[in-house]
């Protein structure tokens, strides 16, 4: 009787000129490349991989992180939308604090921001209700500001941050706004450009390649074009 039941993680080899094929595992496969150890996986809303593990090994294809989302960027009234309720939030002793936001990609492919109920403080936010009806099991991106402190993410957003959904937070957020995205895969992560997800309004920088930010932009950072590569 033939398996029906899908891998949980499958197992792949970047042969030369030969595409990878759709990935079926249920949560995601390791292939290995060229350059290194990449992890990929696919859901409704969007496709990702990453390096791993770099290393080289001769004669297999090199392969680049790459997102590929199934339908459009959020819009820049939404990032503006999220960083004018950042800038407005405050703890019941009115202070500043932090504030979660869900993006949900819904059937009709639009981009739905909701503001979840969520104990708020100044340095943490935390929404209270992760059951299968929420907004947080229907997001597939997460955003929390971290105030006017760095767009960074902290021990506590790894711990927290293992599902497979594109996470991003917004630092500085009074001051000169920045953005920092990465991708989770259960427990792995790998930072992308902003605009992979967003399209970002003037006056807000991205922290991952400094696009907009006092920073610059590195050179020395290899990029590929959600456009151009398929996964």
């Amino acid at each position: 009787m033939t398996n029906t039941i899908p891998n949980l993680v499958d197992y792949r080899i970047a042969n030369p000129g030969i595409p990878l094929p759709p990935l079926d595992a249920s949560l995601y496969e390791y292939v290995m490349a060229g350059n290194g150890i990449f992890v990929r996986g696919t859901r409704r809303e969007f496709q990702a991989q990453f390096c791993i593990q770099p290393f080289v090994v001769r004669g297999l294809q090199e392969l680049a992180p790459a997102l590929s989302i199934n339908g459009p960027h959020v819009s820049r009234e939404t990032v503006n939308e999220m960083l004018r309720l950042a800038r407005q939030a405050r703890d019941k002793r009115g202070q500043p604090c932090e504030i979660v936001f869900h993006l949900e990609f819904d059937e009709s492919q639009a981009w739905r921001c909701h503001v979840p109920t969520q104990h708020q403080a100044p340095m943490r936010a935390k929404p209270t209700d992760d059951s299968p009806d929420s907004t947080y099991a229907k997001a597939c991106i997460e955003v929390h500001s971290h105030v006017d402190m760095h767009a960074s993410f902290s021990q506590t957003d790894d711990e927290d941050e293992q599902g497979f959904r594109v996470y991003a937070v917004l630092g500085s957020v009074s001051t000169r706004p920045v953005i920092r995205v990465r991708v989770g895969l259960y427990g792995y992560r790998h930072d992308i450009p902003a605009n992979w997800v967003f399209d970002l309004p003037p006056g807000i920088g991205d922290a991952v390649t400094g696009e907009g930010t006092l920073l610059g932009i590195p050179t020395s950072t290899r990029w590929t074009d959600r456009k151009e590569t398929e996964v």
